[in-house]
């Protein structure tokens, strides 16, 4: 195997495992939202409150299932299962021979990486007429076996280990390692890997102890996501229909503001961000520096207030109270929400963006059913014969073809497709916004009409695919 082959396979694991990551940070805000409503202050009603901390108390217990799930290629319920039981096992014996060490949450991520690779194990089947005693129970008890001896090098190393990614933490209170970290965050995003930049600063202590009684993550650091969130992107969208305007270009101005209240009020960015990440990645290499210096601002300021998920208006409202100089958040994403529209505006003029590349005009409207819209996107995919996997993260589409040649991306935009990027010779990723799920169940149920397997990781090699 070359070295970039290596590096191939080792970028593709770490998005399947940043992919397997969103889940379980996307139930955070659902538990911050029912802990909110149930305080004395909001609804007073502590059965909200209960189920809330609930939630947070079985974080670890939720990424050990969801990476277990998410990462593995076959019988994926029995490796939820497995995962489970791995986590009670690492953690009870890692309590035992080390009490008092804030590592569940990395027992939960080591229970699932472990089981995801080894409960699929199988041995090779005996020779005829010889007793062995093989079956399906082997995988899982060899991944169960394998935690429980885990729980010896966690109790040497994880001391250290914590100590060090808390110093780390602490270093991103400062305004250069708040700039570095909102640098690195954006860049990573268009490769699905600021999960795992996110998860793991969460290891720290600060954060652990932050999950364990549900208050707002990264609040030493975390401030600087605000203004870009809930202004910044909005006023680059306000930038585009400006720019097209005075092209006297279809500005989709509809488009654009939809997207811009997502990224407002839910915290949802990468519909705006896949825009240009690509096809303008001078734009994109603005906006991450852009980031990296609300964090810095944020650090010098004092401004303290985390997040649950996404730094959006949500996470603003659940959060704020928990903040300290939370409300300088407001002012200082009016100066970004201008600063982003003036340096978008001057930048568009002189970079290529992928909506300008595309007709001016859209001729086609986008089915408003969507079955029909799914089986436009098949048509433009090559057709059922040419689909291989099919995955979701979010706005995005995964998608992988036997042949690429078949593809006919020149339509795309008339579906309302926001960007799309070709990976390699046979995986294509659509940013489609929040349809993005909705289509993708709507291809699995024709696909289970027509009896056409359907994998589910698309950075699978073609030869993987068969054993979904």
């Amino acid at each position: 195997m070359t070295v970039q082959s290596r590096r191939q396979r080792l970028i593709q694991a770490m998005q399947r495992l940043g992919y397997a990551l969103l889940l379980p940070v996307s139930i955070l805000p659902l538990a911050a939202l029912l802990h909110r409503l149930g305080e004395p202050d909001a609804l007073n009603l502590p059965v909200l409150v209960l189920s809330g901390q609930a939630i947070f108390g079985q974080m670890p217990l939720i990424y050990a299932v969801a990476i277990a799930f998410g990462i593995g290629r076959t019988e994926r319920g029995s490796l939820a299962f497995s995962g489970a039981v791995n986590f009670l096992l690492l953690s009870s014996a890692l309590s035992a021979l080390a009490p008092g060490l804030h590592a569940d949450l990395v027992c939960g991520m080591l229970a699932g990486v472990t089981t995801a690779l080894v409960a699929p194990w199988s041995p090779a089947p005996a020779k005829e007429g010889a007793f062995s005693p093989s079956g399906p129970w082997q995988g899982p008890l060899l991944s169960a076996l394998l935690c429980l001896l885990l729980a010896v090098p966690m109790s040497w190393l994880w001391p250290a280990l914590e100590q060090g990614i808390s110093q780390i933490t602490t270093d991103l209170a400062t305004p250069l390692g708040a700039f570095c970290y909102g640098v690195l965050n954006r860049l990573l995003l268009p490769f699905g890997l600021h999960q795992l930049l996110g998860n793991l600063a969460l290891l720290g202590e600060v954060n652990q102890l932050a999950l364990a009684t549900a208050q707002p993550l990264h609040q030493g650091y975390g401030a600087g996501l605000y203004p870009i969130v809930m202004f910044g992107l909005p006023g680059a969208c306000f930038a585009i229909w400006l720019h097209r305007h005075r092209l006297r270009q279809v500005p989709h101005g509809a488009l654009l503001l939809s997207l811009a209240l997502t990224s407002a009020c839910i915290g949802i960015t990468e519909p705006i961000e896949f825009l240009f990440a690509f096809t303008a990645p001078w734009l994109f290499l603005a906006h991450a520096l852009l980031t990296g210096l609300s964090f810095a601002i944020c650090s010098a300021l004092d401004i303290e207030i985390g997040s649950y998920f996404s730094a959006g208006l949500l996470d603003l409202s659940l959060s704020y109270g928990r903040g300290l100089h939370a409300f300088w958040v407001i002012p200082l994403g009016i100066m970004f929400f201008v600063g982003y529209a003036l340096l978008f505006y001057r930048l568009l003029g002189r970079v290529p963006l992928s909506l300008d590349n595309q007709r001016q005009d859209m001729a086609n409207i986008p089915p408003a059913d969507p079955q029909m819209l799914a089986i436009q996107y098949l048509k433009l995919l090559g057709g059922m014969d040419n689909l291989q996997a099919i995955s979701v993260c979010l706005t995005r589409l995964s998608v992988r073809v036997r042949e690429m040649a078949l593809v006919d991306t020149s339509q795309l935009l008339n579906l309302g497709c926001l960007s799309w990027i070709e990976i390699n010779e046979h995986q294509l990723v659509l940013v489609l916004g929040p349809n993005a799920g909705l289509i993708e169940g709507q291809i699995r149920m024709l696909a289970e009409r027509q009896a056409v397997p359907l994998g589910l990781k698309p950075n699978h090699d073609a030869r993987d695919q068969g054993s979904w």
